[in-house]
């Protein structure tokens, strides 16, 4: 007897959740604004990009900046690095990477290796302390059109 009132129960709870209407959600303004923020970022960025403006990467070379494993400061230090480098060298295009452990920051997008070796010349010139770091490095380039 026991065991039939159990499947009666569970077959009537079974069908009360598939007959069920709709769930009503409700949730602060605030939250909705937040998500809202969280999403623009990235439908903007997708609506600013023209077919004329995509990059097309080929190989080519770059200048590494800043490379460092350490866990607890290498990425501070490579935003820093960046940060430096945009300000100083605005006109170069510059790049963040992290592969696991190294971070790594690395600028310009040139073709040939003549050319970075000028850009590296002209960065161990405004940052000698990075002198250490600095070096051409065979990369994938964005060549925008």
């Amino acid at each position: 007897m026991m065991a039939a009132q159990n499947v009666a129960d569970t077959v009537s709870i079974v069908n009360s959740i598939n007959n069920s209407g709709s769930i009503k959600l409700n949730q602060p303004e605030a939250l909705s604004a937040l998500l809202l923020k969280k999403q623009s970022p990235a439908i903007e960025a997708e609506k600013e990009t023209t077919p004329k403006e995509q990059a097309t990467t080929r190989s080519g070379y770059r200048v590494q900046v800043f490379d460092d494993n350490n866990p607890h400061t290498a990425r501070r230090n490579a935003e820093n690095t960046h940060q430096r480098l945009v300000a100083e060298f605005p006109y170069l295009r510059s790049y963040i990477t992290f592969n696991s452990p190294y971070w790594r920051v690395k600028a310009g997008d040139f073709r040939t290796r003549a050319e970075a070796e000028a850009a590296m010349a002209q960065i161990q010139e405004a940052f000698p302390s990075l002198s250490a770091y600095i070096r051409v490095v065979r990369d994938k380039i964005n060549i925008i059109d």
